[in-house]
């Protein structure tokens, strides 16, 4: 199925002849012009400058007590807790923040799992 030598030459000579009677090769050519340069800025945060930054201070009495933590620093820090999951029985080290208690905290796999 594949091409022999003539058939090759026979391709060859087709193309070339082709190429003869097309148009001359010298088209147009449009000149390219370079992409303008985007100026990256890093911007600051504008919520801090917002007043919805402080509302949580003017917040009723429910909902301070509703709050589990006020509002931080993303970058802000914590100390893990050591807590043991209820259904499989693994220890693992979680932001306190995800625990509501000890005693009823469930792993990732077994939260995800049906029954």
């Amino acid at each position: 199925m594949g091409l022999d030598k003539d058939d090759i030459k026979q391709l060859i000579a087709i193309l070339q002849k082709g190429l003869s009677e097309d148009e001359p090769e010298d088209f147009p050519v449009e000149e390219i012009k370079p992409r303008p340069k985007i100026k990256k800025t890093i911007s600051k945060n504008k919520f801090d400058v917002m007043p919805e930054a402080k509302m949580h201070k003017e917040d009723t009495e429910i909902d301070r007590r509703l709050n589990v933590q006020p509002p931080t620093d993303r970058s802000r820090t914590y100390k893990t807790v050591r807590v043991r999951c209820r259904v499989c029985g693994k220890n693992e080290e979680v932001n306190p923040s995800l625990v509501e208690s000890i005693e009823r905290y469930k792993c990732n796999k077994c939260s995800t799992s049906s029954g």
